[in-house]
């Protein structure tokens, strides 16, 4: 029950306490920096503490909620029901905005507190960057104290709350009931906190160039590196599990569409594989002075920005599972951590005049290096341009714009390609002379563009082009998708070999492990590259209606029919429509009635009928020896004990003081729980199967269920697709129920698991380097040394 103190439910309550420590450790924080007086460090401490201590009681208790079913909370009347399992009541906590940004502010106070509790960040410009993070989680606060997640019912839906507290919530977006969107946003917002204090570091490192004051940047190199080398292996397998995701519910057929929510989480992705690059090279050669902090602090206002594609509402996805309220707020926030992120960096730039470009030959390795960070830094823009452009058009012109994936895959394509060669060359070169790397990379490219124009058939094209089209468009659309694995190849072998000269001369368990894991992650990046461009192309899929599928029955009965223009033959065998949850599972038990407001007019009751009593026309069941009776018309039912029924009925006054709920039923309403009476229930969820049989050929390719949910309240359908893995690809079939019976997608991708493993080699990559970089320790700065 929301529990309401002086106008605030108690969980607002816990927010504003939690906005007042931040504030007050904002500004106190603030304060100890510009006066170097720290007499109220131990205050600032206890603010921060008390911030984050209410952050995370005021979680856990909406947790609490969402697992009770408090429907007097509108948000958790808002995204749960009672069908639902545990699990996916948890996920319910951040289906929405306030919920999700609850998360994120727990998990960023919690990381910027931690830096004021540790002693080794102690200095003079670690009180500014704890003050930048606090600042941070202030402005969640506010944005979580005007939007609560604990606000009544009463208040936000008057209307419904007027009818007594809900028996049942108005349910999860389905498209969240799945278990590896259950795990996701936990995730990405792990590794969105992470990256707080890398921005307020790379920012105070400005202030302090700016103010002429010792930056205590490369004091905290080491550790920064390894937060932000957590933020890349936690972003990965988001992003991952998104793609899965994808595959599994929304019965695309694909993993990676260029929604605008996936293409915004690619971008600070990105700008994470740019900066840990810059950052390895400043760590080790004091390169990239200026762009490796003012990266680092760009990345924020990146991964907010994807906070906005995803929130705001402004952006339109199938991914957008909340849109107003909270999207000013992170507006706000994406416009506050762009200017700080920008403006300290580039006055320092313009008053300096420093400059990260170096004296160096076109082949000279750190050119080639240069051009890698570029080639991330330009994948990066085209997504953000993809995504920014149309909105920007809109808000110009009023006229609607859309950008395909075309746009996406031309544009990133060539860079893609040039990124492969680069870093190809750039492993090359320890081991080989600079002549016989430019030959070799040469020679990779000529094969590149022979096989890229050689095979270039319509059906191994990029993408189809119109002799309308940017001749941009029709020049890199026409080449075959082949053009990417000779670069591949190349990239791939060239770090292999580089691992294994590497691997000879390391002596340390950890060195090795570490060498391993950069090893791992380029090569499972070329993997991942060639299988991408590979099921995008390659891909088919073809499709048949099948009439009067939802009329079989299990009585082996089968429907047979031919898909045109495949190889394949479909065999539909049974239909069979399941509800969740069954009637018997939504009644309540005797003990549940008791709790129900007396003000509610109909019920759906179950219990094994303990005692009958009959008064003139009037039956009446005593059920599990409660205080709970069922009653109905003596001439249209009649009770036996020991027997298990449900009923729906009316709560009627029981006029007795021996009774405290009376549910008045009749006999088309009533009937026992093996056979209830489904007719007068409307179950949340009716998920329709159908046993499907795939051949090509003779030969069984497919042999399983294909499913459409459809669900009470929502106008959505979605699908579980029959996924027949292979090691040349994927068999992908998808059902959609039709008012005649059934329609049939089939779909071949090839390379398919190679994705999934690349991906799987890439994150095994990164744990070691995370776990076995011996020079991004705590203690660890930035060294000199020769070792790249």
């Amino acid at each position: 029950m929301t529990t309401v103190v002086f106008g605030l439910a108690v969980g607002t309550w816990l927010l504003a306490i939690g906005l007042f420590g931040s504030v007050l450790a904002t500004a106190l924080l603030g304060y100890e920096y510009v006066t170097g007086d720290e007499s109220f460090l131990r205050v600032s401490k206890a603010a921060a503490g008390v911030a984050t201590g209410s952050f995370v009681i005021a979680l856990l208790y909406l947790t609490s909620q969402f697992l009770s079913g408090d429907y007097t909370n509108a948000y958790v009347w808002d995204n749960t029901a009672n069908y639902l399992p545990t699990l996916y009541k948890v996920t319910g906590v951040y289906a929405s905005n306030a919920g999700s940004i609850l998360l994120w502010a727990m998990l960023t106070a919690v990381v910027v507190t931690t830096t004021l509790l540790l002693g080794r960040y102690s200095t003079r410009g670690a009180r500014l960057s704890q003050s930048l993070g606090m600042g941070v989680v202030t402005v969640f606060a506010w944005m979580l104290v005007n939007d609560s997640p604990f606000t009544p019912l009463s208040a936000e839906y008057p209307s419904v709350a007027a009818n007594g507290i809900p028996q049942d919530g108005s349910g999860l977006n389905p498209l969240l009931v799945d278990p590896f969107m259950a795990i996701h946003p936990p995730i990405t917002f792990s590794a969105y906190a992470l990256m707080v204090v890398p921005f307020t570091v790379g920012v105070t490192h400005f202030v302090a160039k700016l103010r002429g004051t010792e930056s205590m940047f490369d004091d905290w190199l080491g550790s920064m590196t390894r937060w932000l080398r957590g933020s890349w292996l936690l972003l990965t397998a988001a992003i991952t599990l998104g793609g899965i995701w994808a595959y599994r519910v929304l019965g695309w057929g694909g993993f990676w569409s260029w929604d605008p929510v996936e293409t915004s989480v690619l971008i600070p992705w990105l700008g994470l594989t740019a900066v840990l690059h810059t950052l390895n090279q400043y760590r080790r050669s004091g390169r990239y002075a200026v762009l490796a902090p003012a990266a680092t602090a760009a990345l924020l206002p990146l991964v907010i920005y994807a906070t906005t594609v995803v929130r705001s509402g402004v952006f339109r996805s199938v991914h957008s599972f909340a849109g107003g309220g909270i999207g000013s707020g992170v507006l706000f926030l994406l416009g506050t951590t762009s200017t700080l992120a920008v403006g300290p960096a580039f006055i320092h730039w313009f008053r300096t005049e420093q400059s990260d470009a170096e004296e160096a030959s076109l082949l000279d390795r750190a050119t080639i290096y240069h051009a890698a960070v570029l080639g991330f830094i330009l994948l990066a823009f085209v997504s953000l341009w993809g995504l920014t452009f149309p909105v920007v058009r809109s808000l110009a012109s009023g006229v609607e714009v859309s950008v395909d994936a075309r746009y996406y895959n031309l544009w990133s394509f060539p860079v893609v390609v040039g990124m492969l060669l680069a870093g190809g060359m750039y492993a090359q070169q320890e081991r080989f002379s600079t002549r016989a790397t430019v030959v070799t990379a040469a020679t990779v490219l000529i094969a590149a563009l022979a096989v890229g124009f050689v095979l270039a058939r319509p059906e191994w094209q990029l993408a189809s082009t119109e002799p309308f089209d940017p001749v941009y468009y029709r020049a890199i659309g026409s080449l075959s998708v082949v053009t990417v694995l000779p670069p591949a190849v190349y990239f791939a072998g060239a770090w292999v070999v580089r691992y294994a000269g590497r691997l000879r001369r390391l002596t340390g368990r950890q060195a090795k492990l570490n060498e391993t894991g950069i090893a791992l992650i380029h090569v499972g990046a070329a993997l991942l590259i060639v299988s991408v461009s590979f099921v995008y192309v390659f891909s088919t899929t073809a499709s048949v209606g099948i009439v009067g599928a939802t009329e079989l029955d299990d009585t082996g009965e089968r429907i047979v029919r031919d898909v045109e223009g495949s190889p394949y033959t479909v065999e539909v065998t049974n239909y069979s429509p399941e509800n969740t949850p069954t009637m018997t599972e939504a009644a309540m038990t005797p003990a549940e009635v008791g709790s129900v407001d007396p003000s509610s007019s109909v019920i759906l009751v179950k219990g094994e009928v303990t005692a009958v009593q009959r008064f003139e026309d009037t039956t009446i069941a005593q059920l599990n020896g409660s205080r709970v009776w069922v009653g109905a018309d003596s001439g249209t039912v009649q009770f036996e004990e020991g027997s298990v029924i449900v009923a729906r009925g009316t709560l009627s006054d029981p006029r007795s003081e021996n009774i405290d709920a009376l549910v008045y039923t009749n006999g088309e309403n009533v009937g026992p729980a093996s056979a209830p009476p489904t007719d007068v229930y409307s179950p949340r969820v009716v998920d329709h199967r159908f046993d499907v049989q795939l051949y090509r050929g003779d030969t069984l390719v497919a042999d399983g269920t294909v499913a459409e949910q459809s669900y009470r309240g929502r106008d959505m359908q979605t699908n579980d697709p029959l996924i027949e893995r292979g090691i040349t690809g994927d068999t992908y079939v998808v059902g959609t129920r039709t008012a005649g019976g059934l329609s049939i997608e089939i779909s071949r991708y090839p390379l398919a698991n190679q994705i999934w493993f690349g991906v799987a080699v890439m994150l095994v990559g990164m744990g070691l380097v995370f776990l076995f970089d011996p020079a991004s320790g705590a203690a660890g700065g930035r060294r000199s040394g020769n070792r790249d």
